[in-house]
């Protein structure tokens, strides 16, 4: 998108002014909703992905940076640096603020206050299903395909996981029907009615991961 993409950088990467940064590890989960919304709204961002997990932020922290950190105390990320300078960190917020800024965002401030609810729904979707289950499901496909099967002996040093995946579908259930009867609200193709914003970007990423598990695979069959 115009600018290279930077890779398993272990030292501090300078923001380039004039530019859009966003500093996450290199895996999908919570950067890749932000790395989207950029990628649709066509503007380029230095996408700085660290690693190795944890310790490539460590360059980013207070305790390296001191005021300058641009985690702005939370020493957490992800977080992006506006071509002003300006730094914002937790996901919902990057979300609202970027769509604010690239023109991906609702019109009115009823709308907006609609967007800012659907996209806190969707960090929901990720703490309550989509990590809950990442282990479980890890686990099941190793133990069914690694090897022919040769690891499934070894299941039980793995942990069992199984108990967590009901109370993860349910956590998809139970959201489910709200996100459709918003849908139908909008009166449009999007949340937003026939306008892509940030939340239909968070709201697609978070069940698009979702629902490549196997166990939750089907839960849209009954959703137009």
């Amino acid at each position: 998108l115009g600018l290279p993409r930077l890779r398993k950088m272990v030292h501090a990467v300078a923001h380039l002014p004039g530019t859009w940064r966003l500093l996450y590890y290199d895996a999908p989960t919570r950067g890749e909703q932000i790395r989207l919304l950029f990628a649709l709204g066509g503007v380029p961002l230095q996408d700085v992905r660290l690693w190795p997990f944890p310790n490539g932020l460590d360059p980013y922290r207070k305790a390296a940076l001191g005021a300058d950190s641009p985690l702005l105390g939370t020493d957490k990320c992800p977080c992006v640096t506006a071509p002003d300078g300006t730094h914002c960190v937790e996901t919902s917020n990057i979300m609202h603020f970027v769509g604010h800024q690239i023109g991906m965002a609702p019109q009115t401030e009823e709308a907006d206050e609609r967007a800012v609810n659907l996209c806190l729904i969707a960090q929901e979707l990720l703490d309550e299903v989509f990590y809950p289950l990442l282990m479980p499901m890890l686990v099941r496909r190793l133990t069914r395909t690694e090897l022919l099967g040769l690891l499934r002996p070894l299941s039980g040093l793995l942990g069992d996981r199984s108990a967590k995946v009901e109370p993860a579908v349910a956590a998809l259930r139970a959201r489910l029907p709200a996100l459709e009867r918003a849908l139908e609200a909008s009166g449009g193709t999007f949340f937003s009615g026939e306008a892509l914003t940030f939340e239909s970007v968070a709201l697609f990423n978070a069940l698009r991961d979702i629902l490549a598990y196997e166990c939750v695979g089907d839960e849209l069959a009954s959703y137009p």
